[in-house]
């Protein structure tokens, strides 16, 4: 029997999973879910849930008003939602004598590297006592601006964030099939996808899938967030919430995303994963050697233009002439300082500028490549 003793999982439980379809929580299938991870932590795993569902039980708690579609009605709802399902959650977890903790996260609080450690030492105390968190992204206060967005990539983002061993996405498909199977009948499961190629990207819909937040496609870019850092992401049926202790030992109905062979390490997970890019660094061809055959930092001399404003230490693209993306990373300078310096030698920089952040524009300490 494969031992879960100290395994690190995300469990992520999307609206659809949390309702059964319908426009209220459905306390017996959520009791469900928690007597499934009483027995993950009977078992020594560390369990972490990722939720939805503050939206849904708003509109319950509030008699299901027939409200404007402003952005402050959905985070009104957000915000009376979110107190009464950490309130299920607790009475829930309770009958298992366990306890919770309630973390709200907002993409700032992933693109600052100091508040990102934060939440991190928070969750890893909160385990170390025996407490399972319970993420949510923090609507209440969030615009687009600073949305990770969906619950898919938040749950891989949590995964990241606290070297998780495996994120659970249960949702209301089994798992990524070979075609869409509401429209052909032949459609088969893929059990295990080892890379995350565009063949894959293809079936799950492609980056313009019109599914929405939640689908297909979305849960893909998800398991690439995951994998690229080393960690396993599963995709699979949240209907009988049992499965979860098969998926869990790497068994059962889904689709599993095997993990990178080759990890990027923890710093440049981050980089690579939890901040948001600010503009594109352009550059020539002599560049795109340095980095990509000899691991170079990027040295302002190669860069030949800066899209988009941008400050020092901001997270950015790395392009080719053609517009490929070759490699984020942090830059030293700003888009206004890199604009002054392009294409000069770093001899020049102080007489330029009046000053200098060093040689790079990015050092390769702070550089990931992703072509």
């Amino acid at each position: 029997m494969t031992s879960l003793k100290n395994k690190r999982i995300i469990i992520k439980l999307g609206t659809s999973t949390l309702t059964c379809g319908m426009n209220h929580l459905n306390r017996a299938h959520m009791l469900e879910i928690v007597r499934t991870v009483s027995k993950l932590i009977e078992q020594k795993a560390q369990v972490i849930l990722v939720s939805s569902g503050a939206i849904a039980a708003g509109r319950e708690f509030l008699g299901y008003p027939d409200l404007p579609k402003d952005v402050r009605y959905k985070q009104m709802l957000a915000s009376v939602g979110q107190v009464k399902l950490i309130e299920e959650w607790e009475k829930l977890f309770s009958i298992y004598n366990l306890k919770v903790g309630q973390i709200l996260i907002t993409r700032a609080d992933l693109d600052s590297r100091e508040r990102y450690l934060n939440a991190r030492d928070t969750l890893f105390a909160m385990l170390e006592m025996g407490v399972i968190p319970i993420i949510n992204e923090n609507d209440a206060v969030s615009i687009s601006e600073i949305k990770v967005g969906d619950n898919d990539n938040l749950a891989a983002l949590s995964g990241v964030l606290v070297e998780a061993d495996q994120v659970i996405l249960l949702t209301d498909q089994k798992g990524l099939y070979t075609n869409d199977p509401r429209k052909d009948k032949n459609a088969k499961l893929i059990n295990s996808v080892e890379k995350i190629d565009e063949h894959i990207i293809e079936i799950a819909g492609g980056s313009g899938t019109t599914l929405g937040t939640g689908g297909m496609a979305t849960k893909i870019k998800a398991a690439s967030v995951a994998t690229e850092a080393g960690v396993e992401l599963v995709i699979a049926s949240g209907a009988e919430p049992s499965i979860i202790l098969a998926l869990a030992k790497g068994k059962g109905e889904g689709t599993f995303f095997k993990p990178s062979s080759k990890p990027v390490l923890a710093r440049k997970s981050w980089i690579s994963t939890a901040t948001r890019a600010q503009g594109t660094i352009v550059v020539d061809d002599g560049a795109v050697k340095a980095l990509l055959n000899k691991g170079s930092s990027l040295l302002p001399k190669g860069i030949v233009r800066v899209e988009s404003d941008f400050l020092r230490g901001a997270t950015v693209l790395v392009a080719d002439e053609k517009g490929n993306v070759l490699a984020r990373g942090l830059t030293r300078y700003s888009s206004d300082e890199l604009n002054l310096i392009c294409g000069k030698h770093s001899d020049a920089f102080e007489q330029i500028l009046g000053f200098t952040h060093g040689d790079v524009a990015i050092h390769r300490d702070d550089l990931v490549i992703v072509k």
